[in-house]
């Protein structure tokens, strides 16, 4: 895994404002730095370098290809590399070297953007073509490897990280009120926009050229290759063995390293089948798990079934309530917008355990999204069962009598509004994990309380839905594709990714192989979920590989007793945080009080709620102003 960062200009540019924005980006890439200036000294590109394939300095980056037009920065890592350098090979353009970059390097010389068709990988890569003046600028399908960039008095920026863009002299740290909303709503700040004005994510599956017209770079809007396709086989009843078959492939395709590699294993389905098919691929296997001394969070003895079942060398880690304090303001500087899945917390302690050992993790990620796994799946199930036999004017009354009579943050007050309502209203409620929009509109301040005047959430998934409409792909599809685009895009990967860079190691998602993506698009969702279950052909197909009580236990997902913790004396810096008078241009602060009193008295349970206040807190106090940039401890 790798920092990239690069520049165009209408005019030189200053290579030593260059390295110190790549240089922020050290924590993902250890090994090695470089950069490279084009002769008109208009294009500077950087990297930072976390050696995993190919390890020899002929691989380093910036890579420029034998006749020098070429220049190649790239974060990820290409799987079938070997495969694609044989048929290079084949074709007159033989490698050079045994690293993917050349090979990726070569493959867009030969095919140009066609080439992202042909890659089996994880990706954020820009390559400079010298003789048309032009960068071409990609990302994969699912948009593992980040890739953000902004336009600053003309010049073209991009960086893994954003926090490398503000370093960039004249970058104007002005907050995007939209991300605002969606921050406090989703969670996160989806693609493509960011938290700053001005700047934006490419999105996944997409690629983007910056061509110079004369001395100025122009670039057009980014291009779509890819998307989640649904082609369901519906007269096909035996799914079992092609899905066994294609995660054995998978794993032992991702396996490849010339560094130590291992699994996480929390003792979920997606967790333990992977670290199954490593097993039965014959790939010698180290174990990471993370676990909670409360039962109720603690997944580790499923875990121990599944390393016991294959004789694994198996290492746990317990998170205490000390550990969530200790890294407010780490995670703040590595998450650099504002992020509120709380679960980064044991995701980087799982990653700084495994780090000691491993350079390389796999994961289960990507699992729940393709392969409908979430309850909410089983809730679709339901509404579709009610739209067969209760009519939704029917239903309308006691949506609306549950919202006069139960309190906001009541579950069920909740369940029942997305049962009356149409189909965009329910998924675009139930991708909703923060405030409710008229309690977010009534406590606004500042921006935000204009922003809310003009847009809301709902917008953004019925734009998505339009790839993928419920009538034409039915609800549980849909909600499989707004997954994909929204929770597993900008929020399951960006954790996994910054949480892991922080500590300098690779982790590659299995499921989001793209033999397994493909072919969780064709098989029929109700095979996948109903009613009463969630990825009920995966779990059938594993039951050969995993015992039925890690299959068939009631879900958990990556969760953590932060709510229990927020009473406890070593946790009060997230109750202070909440209540800081930074947030008072954000929401009022009686509101804020009246919030964190609910929870404390056991009335309603909103951890997520009180996290969100915290962490913009924090961000805020490391992100707001024009302070320099340092990297706490």
């Amino acid at each position: 895994m790798c920092g990239i960062v690069g520049v165009v200009a209408p005019g030189p540019v200053d290579a030593g404002a260059v390295v110190r924005m790549r240089d922020l980006l050290a924590h993902r890439g250890p090994d090695d730095a470089g950069s490279w200036q084009s002769r008109d000294q208009a294009v500077c590109l950087a990297h930072r370098r976390l050696a995993v394939i190919d390890p020899a300095p002929e691989a380093a980056q910036p890579f420029v290809s034998h006749d020098g037009r070429f220049v190649l920065v790239f974060n990820g890592e290409i799987y079938n590399y070997r495969e694609l350098g044989r048929q290079l090979t084949e074709a007159g353009l033989p490698p050079r070297t045994g690293s993917d970059t050349e090979v990726l390097l070569l493959a867009y010389r030969m095919w140009g953007p066609q080439c992202l068709e042909k890659l089996s990988g994880m990706f954020a890569l820009a390559i400079w073509d010298e003789v048309e003046k032009k960068l071409f600028c990609a990302r994969d399908r699912a948009g593992e490897k980040p890739f953000y960039y902004s336009w600053v008095n003309g010049t073209f920026l991009f960086a893994s990280e954003v926090k490398a863009l503000v370093a960039w002299p004249g970058f104007k740290r002005s907050l995007n009120p939209v991300a605002l909303v969606d921050y406090f709503t989703l969670g996160f700040v989806p693609d493509p926009d960011c938290i700053w004005e001005g700047s934006q994510k490419l999105p996944p599956g997409h690629w983007l050229e910056v061509k110079m017209a004369g001395q100025t770079p122009r670039s057009g809007p980014p291009v779509r290759y890819w998307d989640m396709a649904f082609a369901p086989e519906g007269g096909r009843g035996d799914w079992q063995e092609e899905i066994r078959g294609t995660l054995e492939h998978a794993a032992g395709e991702m396996s490849v390293a010339h560094v130590p590699l291992g699994t996480f294993l929390s003792g979920g389905v997606d967790s333990s089948a992977v670290t199954a098919a490593l097993s039965r691929a014959g790939i010698d296997v180290r174990a990471f798990t993370i676990g909670f001394d409360d039962a109720g969070y603690d997944e580790r003895p499923y875990a121990r079934q599944v390393a016991q079942r294959y004789n694994l060398r198996h290492e746990e880690r317990v998170v205490v309530p000390g550990d969530a304090g200790a890294v407010q303001k780490k995670m703040a500087w590595h998450f650099d917008e504002p992020f509120n899945d709380y679960s980064y917390l044991p995701t980087y302690y799982l990653c700084r355990h495994a780090r000691a050992q491993i350079t390389v993790a796999l994961s289960g990620d990507g699992g729940d999204e393709l392969y409908a796994g979430y309850l909410r799946y089983q809730r679709l199930g339901m509404r579709n069962c009610l739209d067969r036999f209760v009519p939704r004017p029917l239903r309308v009354p006691a949506a609306v009598g549950a919202t006069l009579a139960l309190p906001w943050w009541s579950a069920r007050r909740r369940m029942l509004g997305q049962y009356g309502g149409n189909a965009t209203s329910m998924l675009a409620d139930m991708l909703n994990l923060g405030f409710p929009l008229p309690l977010l509109r009534r406590w606004s301040r500042g921006p935000l309380a204009g922003a809310l005047r003009d847009y809301q959430p709902e917008d953004r998934v019925r734009m998505l839905l339009a790839h993928a409409p419920p009538p034409d792909v039915g609800l549980v599809n849909s909600m499989r594709y707004l997954d994909m685009k929204l929770s597993l895009a900008g929020g399951i990967l960006v954790k996994v990714d910054r949480a892991s860079m922080a500590v300098s190691l690779e982790v590659r998602p299995v499921f989001l192989h793209r033999r397994l993506m493909d072919l969780a698009g064709r098989i029929p969702s109700h095979l996948l979920a109903d009613r009463k279950h969630t990825k009920d052909v995966l779990k059938q197909a594993l039951l050969p590989w995993l015992p039925p009580e890690v299959l068939y236990r009631r879900k958990m997902g990556f969760a953590m007793p932060l709510g229990d913790w927020l009473g406890r004396d070593r946790s009060q810096g997230w109750l202070r945080r909440a209540r800081s008078p930074r947030l008072d241009e954000v929401l009022a602060p009686e509101f804020r009080e009246r919030l964190i009193d609910l929870h404390l008295s056991g009335r309603a349970r909103l951890t997520s709620h009180i996290h969100s206040l915290a962490f913009l807190d924090a961000w805020l106090e490391q992100w707001q102003g024009d302070g320099e940039l340092v990297s706490p401890a």
